[in-house]
């Protein structure tokens, strides 16, 4: 029987060439602006897609992946902002959740009262039901699975994905997401797949290494993305070794 590919999801080209190097027997695929790159590793089926930035394109490449490879499990996979004082650049994050952190209610505010986002109120609007914020989860298996995998380049942190069409650099609010809703970082791609996988029922992970600290003023470095592809590659052996 065809064994379902593992699907890997990738912003940025510097964030999948290093996998993409990985894999025997390559073909490539271009749908409209969504790059597909099909092969194996160890001869395990994997495909990794270059889905481009923010959550339109990765949800829509998600559903793309879903609709033509029915992965075993797919995992999106970059860089992030770190969110608080003990994250730093070069340390992993495993998205154990993943939340919204750009769906918010303001509070009424008339004219020429400003604005302060610390006062506004993170939501899920929800057809039907009470607005109310909501985790999507990450797949508790393929969580321990990345507990498993040897990392010497910094610290694994097990938690929170925050992510959303923005990029914060106030450390107000983002030690105020940190602190209310346990994010460890920011990416913005991550919500996208996560909701998109658990609407189909497919398992997923999200793996995001540190590129930056704002509070911290670690400057952002885009090319530490080789970092958590090593720790991806190294995640999907894990579970190869248990479906050979």
């Amino acid at each position: 029987m065809k064994k379902r590919p593992i699907v890997i999801m990738a912003a940025m080209k510097i964030e999948a060439s290093w996998l993409i190097e990985k894999l025997a027997n390559v073909k490539c695929e271009t749908v409209n602006q969504y790059t597909f790159y099909e092969g194996f590793i160890h001869d395990y089926p994997v495909v990794v897609c270059h889905c481009l930035v923010g959550t339109i394109h990765a949800a829509v490449a998600t559903y793309m992946a879903i609709e033509k490879y029915q992965p075993i499990a797919i995992i999106s996979e970059g860089t992030a902002g770190a969110h608080g004082k003990d994250i730093h650049k070069g340390d992993i994050v495993v998205g154990e959740k993943c939340a919204n952190i750009m769906s918010a209610k303001t509070p009424l505010k008339k004219e020429g009262d400003g604005s302060d986002s610390l006062s506004w109120e993170l939501l899920n609007f929800i057809d039907g039901e009470i607005d109310r914020f909501q985790y999507q989860s990450g797949d508790a298996h393929w969580v321990e699975l990345a507990k498993k995998v040897t990392y010497t380049d910094g610290k694994i942190h097990i938690g929170t994905i925050g992510s959303g069409d923005g990029w914060n650099r106030e450390a107000d609010k983002i030690l105020w997401l940190h602190e209310n809703f346990g994010t460890l970082c920011e990416e913005m791609e991550g919500i996208a797949v996560y909701t998109v996988a658990n609407n189909f029922a497919i398992p997923v992970l999200g793996i995001r290494i540190i590129s930056n600290n704002e509070i911290l003023d670690e400057p952002y470095d885009r090319t530490i993305g080789l970092k958590s592809q090593e720790f991806t590659y190294q995640l999907m052996l894990q579970f190869i070794a248990e479906h050979s």
